[in-house]
């Protein structure tokens, strides 16, 4: 049996230990959870204080409606499922998924979006029920025009946009091609009042975050100072350019479905509102 080396080790060559210095340096992702679950609930309280009672602690919006109790029994038995399938209780398993890195990129963008947009948008997380049926993340939500896009960023984070991207992309191209987001819990703006809705075809895009940029955001943000850091900044900027590219591809596939295209051209005005932004 032979020796084996460490990766990038080369046998007699010089060791780098600044490669391993700075894995050490980069705390995990989930230090900052309890952090973001209070960042999280204050957004919630802002929205539900501003609009009505629409999202619940996690910044999701609740599950209200007829078929709620449906719903609600099929979220619970598809996780029990995952739980019999790890080996673990239901209890268990939630735990180790809101750790997961790629919750956390959720809520940190979710945070991020909140902090440059609030002004313009309303940035929410998806309901329970279109995470786990409908693929959606993210909710974000022009205030003059109700006009609405799906964010998804639940890939595993890698060092590099390569490590992430190739996934997302043809995760979203499938779902774009398939007509766009159904969105059954949805929210949009009526005459400057948050009312519920049923969206379908809906765009949706991803959003890169490698770990680097990841722990900068978290640590940005767990900073609590009110004002745009430019780390922040850095990021947002690299985020809105990855959406607008994206946009701009899909703007020009004949073979999207007709509402979908619509609903993309829709929301033209407010991707020029987030480019504003960029600084």
């Amino acid at each position: 049996m032979g020796i084996e080396y460490l990766s990038g080790i080369v046998p007699g060559g010089k060791i780098d230990l600044t490669q391993f210095e700075s894995k050490k340096k980069m705390p995990s992702p989930e230090i900052y959870l309890s952090d973001l679950k209070i960042k999280l609930n204050n957004l919630s309280n802002r929205l539900n204080n501003e609009y009505e009672a629409f999202l619940d602690k996690n910044g999701q919006v609740e599950m209200i409606g007829d078929d709620e109790d449906a719903c609600r029994t099929l979220i619970s038995n598809k996780e029990s499922l995952w739980a019999n399938d790890s080996g673990l209780t239901k209890e268990a398993m939630l735990v180790n998924r809101e750790k997961n890195p790629a919750n956390i990129a959720e809520i940190a963008t979710t945070l991020l979006f909140d902090k440059v947009l609030s002004e313009d948008f309303i940035i929410v997380r998806a309901s329970t029920y279109d995470d786990y049926e409908n693929g959606a993340d993210q909710l974000i939500i022009d205030k003059e025009t109700g006009a609405v896009i799906c964010g998804l960023d639940d890939a595993i984070l890698g060092e590099s946009v390569k490590d992430t991207g190739e996934k997302k992309a043809l995760k979203i191209d499938k779902k774009m091609k398939s007509g766009g987001a159904q969105i059954k819990f949805g929210l949009t703006v009526n005459n400057g009042a948050l009312e519920r809705k049923n969206l379908s075809h809906i765009p949706i895009f991803y959003f890169n975050l490698n770990k680097s940029e990841m722990n900068m955001i978290l640590k940005s943000l767990s900073s609590n100072i009110s004002a745009v850091s430019t780390d922040e900044q850095r990021v947002y900027n690299q985020l809105i350019n990855s959406l607008l590219s994206q946009a701009s591809e899909y703007e020009k596939k004949d073979e999207l479905h007709p509402k979908l295209k619509d609903n993309l051209k829709n929301f033209t005005p407010s991707l020029i509102k987030m480019q504003n932004h960029i600084i």
